[in-house]
C-alpha cells in the first residue's frame, strides 16, 4: 500500500518511504542513488496509527442539597385564586379588600393597626349627644308655642294695648317664618348627632 511502507537502502542502510508501492520493483535510493530491487519482505508495514479514544465527558457537577430536589416546591397544580400579596395566604373571595390572615388592606396597601382608645362612657355620650337634645327640645316646645300663640294666645290679645300687635296677621306670619327656619336648622343637627354620627370620635392613648 502506498504511504504505508518503508524501503531500507542496501548500500548507505537508510530508509525512506516511497510515494507508490515498489514491492518487488528496481529503485534508486534517494540518498545514494544506488539502483536496487525492493524484496517483498523489506516493505516493512508501518501500522497505521490507532485512533485515540474521544474522551469521557466529565461527569455532571454533584447537586448541592439545595437542588437535590427536582421538584422542592411540591407544586403539581397550579390554582389561580385570589391570594394576599403580602402573606400569600388565600383570600376570603375575589373581591375581598382586607387579608384575614396578616391584615393587609390590598387598596391603601397597609397593614392592620392596633390603637388603645379611651372608652366611651354615658356621661361622654351624653355631653357629646347635649346639642342635639337641646336642638330636639328647642324644636318641640316651638312647635307647642307656635300652635297655642295662633290659636289660644292670640285671640286674648288686647289690641288697645302694645302687645296687641302681636295678633296681626304680618307679625305671625314673620314669627312663625323665622320659627320653622330655626327648627329647620335645629332638625338639620338633630339628625347629622342622632343618624349620622351618633358617637364621638375615637381618642387614642400615647
Amino acid at each position: 500500500m502506498a504511504g504505508s511502507v518503508v524501503v531500507t537502502c542496501p548500500e548507505c542502510e537508510k530508509k525512506f518511504k516511497p510515494k507508490t508501492d515498489v514491492q518487488g520493483k528496481r529503485i534508486k535510493c534517494p540518498f545514494c542513488q544506488e539502483p536496487f530491487v525492493v524484496p517483498e519482505a523489506e516493505a516493512d508495514e508501518v501500522p497505521e496509527p490507532e485512533e485515540k479514544a474521544a474522551p469521557a465527558p466529565a461527569p455532571p457537577p454533584a447537586r448541592s442539597d439545595l437542588d437535590a430536589d427536582p421538584d422542592p416546591y411540591g407544586v403539581k397544580t397550579v390554582e389561580l385564586v385570589p391570594r394576599c400579596p403580602n402573606c400569600t395566604e388565600e383570600m376570603e373571595s375575589e373581591h375581598a379588600v382586607i387579608c384575614l390572615a396578616c391584615g393587609y388592606n390590598t387598596l391603601t396597601r397597609q397593614w392592620g393597626k392596633t390603637e388603645k382608645i379611651v372608652g366611651l362612657t354615658f356621661g361622654r355620650h351624653f355631653l357629646y349627644l347635649l346639642p342635639a337634645l337641646g336642638a330636639a327640645a328647642f324644636t318641640f316646645f316651638s312647635i307647642i308655642g307656635l300652635i297655642l300663640y295662633s290659636t289660644v294666645i292670640s285671640p286674648l290679645l288686647d289690641p288697645l294695648k302694645w302687645w296687641g300687635m302681636f295678633d296681626l296677621e304680618a307679625l305671625k306670619f314673620w314669627i312663625t317664618t323665622v320659627f320653622l327656619g330655626w327648627m329647620w336648622g335645629a332638625g338639620v343637627f338633630c339628625y347629622k348627632k342622632f343618624i349620622e354620627k351618633p358617637k364621638p370620635d375615637e381618642v387614642a392613648l400615647d
